[in-house]
């Protein structure tokens, strides 16, 4: 199965919005959760924010960081789905959601994720956990090493499955906001989206059907992920991924008052998100957008093209209103290099500049020789 490779170009990202620039989303005055964010997944742009920096118990939520640490893994090379993992006596005996793992029995890594991602399995990720980290505390090492990797200091892990088996001062904790970066991580790997959108598949052959915990998939057009979550400390948690057009957003809802009121919130945030903003491409890397002379060159132009790739998340108002502006010379002097800056892209909305872009040769041209430059004058 394919994994994600990063994009071989350098990728801008901004965000164009203020209070009066495109509708706020209104949770209301007491909303029916503890906190919730709503960000699109490419650029991390956030378009609604409730609490999301609140550190909360995240539940079965915490799994995203596991799945993130083994996709890491298997794009590495250090660890392969094919590979066996055997239960031990302590993994076989995890309380909560689970696929009654036996002590003794083997399954492939890929088997024990997909129990994990399906039908968020806490004896399968005690499995994986000492399969991979030597113990479970080693692989909740992993994670926390992981999450500080990633800037998210306000998460800390006591255990891989989210139970509440831990006193309240020795908790996992998280925020909304980390939960989105960790998802925007997890959703480069087609393969956990993959198994994020499977709604039920046979497990032990035919003896076991893993059942997916997120009962929003199939019926919430576009979503293909993510994670659900519950304890009596965390509330009810839910981690949403949907794709509409070309545009990916990722919702979080921590400690919700009901399962039914995750659902309902997660699609209000959702639907918002779809019908208020788009992804807008204000320059992609290699796009012409113009030609220079060339003073003594042996050719009489060159292609002048934007270096990099900006993205804009912006509300479908004021993407009608973007300006281009493009700063060229009416002459270059030759030689040029591929690459050399020959000129400026600037975006605008109204009297707000929203990027600057360099523009640059798209390939390289000498300069005349001098009996060449003699013979230009016959």
């Amino acid at each position: 199965m394919p994994l994600h490779k990063s994009t071989p170009f350098f990728l801008w990202t901004l965000l164009f919005a203020s209070p009066g620039a495109a509708a706020e989303f209104n949770p209301g005055a007491n909303p029916p959760y503890a906190a919730a964010i709503l960000v699109e997944a490419e650029t991390g742009t956030i378009l609604f924010e409730h609490n999301a920096q609140l550190q909360r118990s995240p539940a079965s939520t915490l799994k995203l960081l596991f799945q993130l640490v083994v996709m890491d893994l298997l794009e590495d090379g250090r660890v392969d789905l094919d590979e066996e993992v055997q239960v031990s006596r302590e993994a076989s005996r995890i309380g909560g959601s689970q696929v009654y793992l036996k002590q003794g029995e083997v399954f492939t890594l890929e088997k024990m994720m997909e129990a994990i991602a399906i039908s968020s399995a806490n004896d399968a990720c005690a499995a994986v956990a000492e399969h991979i980290g030597g113990s479970v505390e080693g692989f909740v090492d992993m994670m926390n090493d992981h999450a500080g990797r990633l800037g998210l200091h306000q998460t800390y892990f006591v255990n891989v499955h989210g139970l509440d088996d831990t006193p309240r001062s020795n908790r996992n904790l998280t925020t909304a906001y980390d939960l989105a970066q960790i998802a925007r991580a997890l959703v480069r790997y087609p393969l956990a989206l993959e198994w994020s959108s499977i709604r039920r598949k046979p497990f032990r052959p035919g003896k076991f059907t893993l059942y997916n915990t997120n009962g929003m998939l199939g019926r919430f057009r576009g979503m293909d992920g993510l994670k659900t979550g519950y304890t009596s400390r965390a509330g009810s948690c839910l981690v949403a991924t949907a794709q509409r057009r070309n545009m990916r957003l990722i919702s979080v809802i921590l400690g919700a008052r009901s399962e039914r009121v995750r659902k309902r919130e997660t699609a209000r945030i959702l639907n918002w998100g779809f019908n208020t903003y788009k992804r807008v491409p204000l320059a992609q890397a290699g796009e012409t957008m113009g030609q220079v002379v060339l003073e003594w060159g042996k050719e009489p132009g060159v292609e002048a093209q934007a270096r990099d790739t900006v993205i804009a998340i912006l509300s479908f108002e004021q993407a009608k209103r973007i300006q281009h502006w493009i700063e060229l010379p009416s002459e270059y002097p030759a030689p040029v290099d591929a690459g050399d800056e020959l000129g400026m892209l600037k975006v605008s909305l109204g009297d707000s500049l929203l990027a600057t872009v360099e523009l640059v040769a798209a390939r390289s041209v000498d300069s005349m020789g001098m009996w060449e430059r003699l013979m230009s004058y016959f």
